[in-house]
């Protein structure tokens, strides 16, 4: 497990990606290059289409990844959080996805080239990478889902619920719930809804007494109930 010393992978000790790491391979990762930075909330840290070749890790803070349409619109694709590797270039170098600093957010930033050669090097790296691109692979499964066929209402306590999940993994989730930076904007971007049927959606949740969320914070009011009726099965996070 990493250890304070080695703080590149310290972002989210309870993943299991990170138990299996040794002394050499975290060394390994600082040698090459991965050096820690802050942004401050809503800077534009990738921006889509630029030329990027970076990798990072979230230390702290929510990030949001996102796919910028012409209009000035967009889709969000998930959000980054503790623990979490973001790669937002493609094989080409160029960035597909915005990523943004949702709030003050602490990352380990690195070459995308190096981090990539250095699986070769590293078994229990590529298996942390491996893990990585299988996680997002079923969150994007989710989120199409969520979008394509689940209805606002319940799209919108999967969500949450899935936050939750992922939060409660890096220790930031309480009994009664956890704390959630995210706007009624944020979440439309998220679901495919707008404002409006965001607050409708989070009313009616909290008036059948399953969960809601006021001032930043989100409690879950019925954790079976509110499971049952979104049909969240937490295993496509946990494992």
């Amino acid at each position: 497990m990493a250890s304070a010393s080695h703080p590149y992978l310290s972002g989210n000790e309870n993943r299991q990606w990170y138990a299996g790491l040794k002394d050499d391979d975290n060394a390994y990762i600082q040698a090459i290059g991965f050096v820690p930075k802050q942004y401050p909330a809503q800077t534009v840290i990738v921006n889509q289409g630029d030329e990027s070749n970076r990798i990072f890790i979230v230390e702290s803070g929510w990030g949001c990844i996102s796919h910028d349409l012409a209009g000035g619109q967009r889709q969000i694709l998930d959000f980054a959080l503790k623990g979490d590797i973001v790669m937002p270039q493609s094989y080409s170098g160029v960035a597909g996805e915005t990523f943004v600093a949702q709030t003050e957010l602490s990352v380990f930033e690195g070459s995308g080239k190096k981090f990539f050669l250095a699986l070769a090097n590293s078994p229990r790296i590529a298996s942390l990478c491996l893990e990585t691109l299988i996680l997002q692979r079923a969150l994007v499964a989710q989120h199409l889902t969520n979008v394509g066929r689940r209805s606002a209402l319940a799209r919108t306590a999967h969500l949450l619920l899935e936050l939750k999940t992922r939060l409660d993994r890096t220790g930031a989730v309480t009994h009664k719930g956890f704390a959630c930076p995210l706007t009624q904007y944020d979440l439309a971007d998220a679901l495919g809804l707008t404002p409006i049927h965001v607050n409708r959606m989070l009313r009616e949740l909290r008036e059948r007494g399953l969960l809601e969320f006021r001032q930043g914070y989100v409690r879950i009011l019925d954790d079976a109930g509110v499971r049952r009726f979104a049909e969240f099965d937490k295993r496509y996070v946990d494992n």
